[in-house]
Order: C-alpha cells, then structure tokens, then sequence
C-alpha cells in the first residue's frame, strides 16, 4: 500500500466549513489506508492543453502499399493481410548540423528504414532508404550519430537470431573531418549474407557487424557515441545478462581494420531484462560509459545505473531500492549529464504516479535522496533536456488520452526538489488503446523539439517537427 502523502495542514483551505470537515474526513480515512492512496482519489489538475502548430505533425511513412488494395468504390483501403504497419522501435537524433535523423522498422516487410531532414527543417532529403530487407529484420533496433552526421544502426535479425551494426563505409571522411578516429583505406568487399560471425554487405551503401547471437539478444538495447567516433551499446544478451560492447582504444572507431573487432564487458550478470525495457547510455568526458536500465522480473522492474569507469576491472552498480518493493521502475529511462559532471535519471515513480529526476553521484556511485517530479502521469513516456527545462513524450490512456508532448519548466529559485514549474502540454494526436513504448524525442539546438511515435490506429509512423 502507498503511504498517505496528504497533510492535514492545508486540507481544505479556501473552502467553506462543510467542505473543510468533508476533506479532513477524507483525509482521515486516507491517513488509515481505508480508501487507498491520495494519487488514486486526488489526481492533479491537467496541464493546459494546446494543439501543435499547423504542418507540425506530418506522416513520415505509411503502411506498406503492395499490401493492400484500394476499395472498388474508393471509398477505402482494404487490407490483403492484416497490417502491422511501419514505424516499429522508431528513433531520432539530431547531429551537429542541425538535421534530424530518424531510423525504424517496417513490421510488414522485415526492412529497417532511415531518412535524414535537411538542415534545420522536416523535409526528408534522399528519400527513405532501406538498410536492411529480407527477412524479419529491426528488432531492438537503436540508432546514434557519429561525428559528422554519421549514422550508427544497431538491430536484430529475429530469424537468424543475429545482432548487427549498420554503419557506411563512405561515411569515414565526414567523420574525420569532424575529428572522429577512422581509417580510411579500402575497404574489403563483404557477401550479402554469411554464416554467423562474418560481416555482410547490407543495402544503401551500408556494412553490417556482428554484436551478439541468440534468442532475443539486443533486448533493451541503447547506443552512444563520444567524439573520437567509438561507440558504447548496451543490450541484454540471450541469458538475461546485461552486457556492453565497444571499439577497443587500440584500433580506429571504423576502417578496414576495425571491422569486426570489438571488447565486451558484462556490466550486470543478473540484469533479467525482457522486451519491455529501454534502457540508455552516455559516455562521459573521461571516457567513463553509464547505462540506466531495469532489472526486470515480472512486473517488479528496478531502476538500475551501471557505471564503468576507464580501465576499472568491474562496474558500479547503483540500485535505486534494495527493498521487497519498488517506487521507481526503469522500463524507459533516459540519462542525462549534468555540468557537474554527475548524471541526471528521469523514470516512472510508480507511488507518485509521476515522472521524475534523480541525480546520480558519479564519484560515489550512489543516488542522491532528492526526486524532483515533472509530470503527474501514468503510462510510458520518454524525456529530452531542453535550456531551461524537459520535454515529456507520453502516451495517455484513456477516452481524452493520446500521445501528448509536456513541456516542462524549471521550477523557480528556493522550491523544493518535488516542486514542478509550469507544465503545458500539446496534443500530438488523438486516443488509442497502445500501451506500446514506441515513441522517442529529441531536442534540437535551437530548444525545439522533434518527436517521431508509432500509431497503431493507422498503422503508420508520425514526425512532430515544429
């Protein structure tokens, strides 16, 4: 049972006597657990609500065409099979240019897609291009950007239980250029597809690297780059291991040299993850690599925070509740570093019905006791640090329910760490019954968000891109 958060001293103030005697009786009655907790019978006020800006939200791509048939009458869109529809694991990235970078899973075709904007804007240059294609191809898919707008793909084959790498050879001189560690002599020519561990040759110029092999390896799986080009993604491995893969220091981020070579580090060897969670990493200044993730049994899903430090021979593991019950579950957390070089965490706080900030302190490897809260809400939803605040990506259940943008501001000098600044909140689109956790967000840097989400109603991937 939660504990009872009401406090007798402001219950009721404002309103008449009656009003004052029915609200201290309830808040009685809540004191002795008799009608559950106070954030099930005294929701918070619902943030204002506004509709995004006209064009704002765009389809990015639609159901798969050769799929389906038109209506004799043309009234409608009949399908020849049931569709799954394209927009699955949806990802977005901004690189230092200022264009968007986006990367999903068209679940009928088993092809990974990507599109980039042009610079500042929404409107998709070079078309779509498909990465990879026959078979079901994009599960866990992730994807991050190297120096010079370079993008990194990582995603699993569910029929060949292979993990893979995407990554464009013709990439490496952006990349150098940007100050990336490559090589950029000839690259050997790799088969379209080979036995396990060899890479391959995928479409639109990309290449392919073995990460890991088995049943559902890549689950959870989050990727970061640092400015030398390495990368550093996690991934819950087929024994529920979570695990930690990289370029070693000792070969270029990407050449023919490299290719294939790769250190793996166990960073939790009981980690339990599942389908659900999304977990997140970021390599720090110094190299240090952090991931935020859960370990996940059943329902019980706990906030973790690996941290591994260079040339440290184990991670620290910092754990957010060591009890038979948990407030904070890390189904979707999102990292995010501060100036004091410690860690930001915003998860779903299961008691306060919010989402919420806790500050790892990187030097100790521990949490720090203040939570700040950010949005009253239920449901999944996904975070991004804007100048002077968060944006909050979520989907709300329910007749009024869809998928809303919160944008949150910091709350003013001297509040507590559970006070909220001004929430306000822009419906992107209408109700649905997904539950799913397919949606992601990005700020760009000129403060404005860019969010792209799976809609399961039309089947079909959605931008928001004011």
């Amino acid at each position: 049972m939660r504990s009872p958060t009401t406090t007798f001293a402001t219950v009721g103030a404002g309103r008449s006597r009656f009003a004052r005697v029915k609200a201290l009786y309830a808040a009685v009655m809540l004191g002795a657990g008799l009608q559950g907790g106070c954030d099930s019978c005294s929701p918070p006020p619902t943030p204002p609500t506004t509709e995004p800006a006209a064009q704002s939200v765009s389809v990015l791509d639609h159901p798969a065409a050769d799929l389906v048939n038109a209506d004799p009458a043309g009234a409608a869109i009949v399908p020849i099979v049931p569709l799954k529809g394209t927009g699955w694991y949806p990802n977005i990235e901004v690189d230092g240019a200022g264009r968007l970078h986006m990367a999903w899973v068209d679940a009928d075709h088993g092809d990974v897609r990507y599109a980039v904007t042009a610079k500042g804007g929404a409107t998709i240059e070079g078309g779509i291009q498909t990465v990879a294609e026959d078979g079901a191809a994009g599960a866990f898919l992730r994807l991050g950007i190297a120096p010079g707008g370079a993008p990194l793909l990582a995603f699993a084959r569910q029929d060949t239980q292979i993990f893979r790498l995407a990554w464009r050879p013709s990439d490496r001189e952006a990349m150098l250029a940007a100050g990336a560690d490559v090589g950029l002599n000839a690259m050997p020519k790799f088969p379209s597809e080979s036995s396990v561990g060899a890479p391959v040759t995928l479409r639109s110029g990309f290449v392919g690297e073995e990460l890991g092999f088995g049943d559902q390896v890549g689950r959870g799986a989050s990727l970061a780059v640092d400015k030398t080009g390495r990368f550093a993604l996690a991934y819950y491995s087929a024994d529920d291991r979570l695990r930690l893969v990289r370029r070693p220091t000792d070969v270029t981020a990407f050449g023919p040299d490299s290719v294939g070579v790769l250190e793996k580090r166990d960073l939790d060897s009981f980690a339990r993850g599942s389908v659900r969670v999304v977990s997140d990493t970021k390599i720090l200044d110094d190299g240090t690599v952090a991931v935020s993730y859960a370990h996940d049994v059943a329902t019980d899903a706990r906030l973790r925070v690996a941290i591994l430090r260079p040339d440290a021979p184990r991670p620290t593991s910092v754990q957010d509740d060591s009890g038979d019950t948990i407030t904070i579950d890390g189904l979707l957390s999102r990292l995010f570093v501060r100036a004091d070089g410690n860690l930001d965490v915003v998860a779903h706080d299961r008691q306060k019905r919010a989402v919420v900030v806790r500050t790892v302190d990187v030097a100790t490897g521990t949490f720090l006791p203040e939570r700040r809260t950010l949005v009253k809400l239920e449901g999944n939803a996904v975070a991004a640090r804007r100048a002077k605040g968060y944006f909050v990506l979520a989907r709300v259940a329910g007749e009024h329910g869809g998928i809303f943008l919160y944008v949150v501001d910091d709350p003013p000098p001297g509040s507590d760490a559970d006070a909220r600044g001004q929430v306000r909140r822009v419906r992107l689109s209408g109700p649905a019954k997904q539950d799913d956790a397919w949606m992601d967000l990005v700020v760009r840097h000129d403060d404005r968000p860019a969010a792209v989400w799976y809609d399961a109603e039309a089947h079909d991937l959605k931008l928001y891109a004011p």
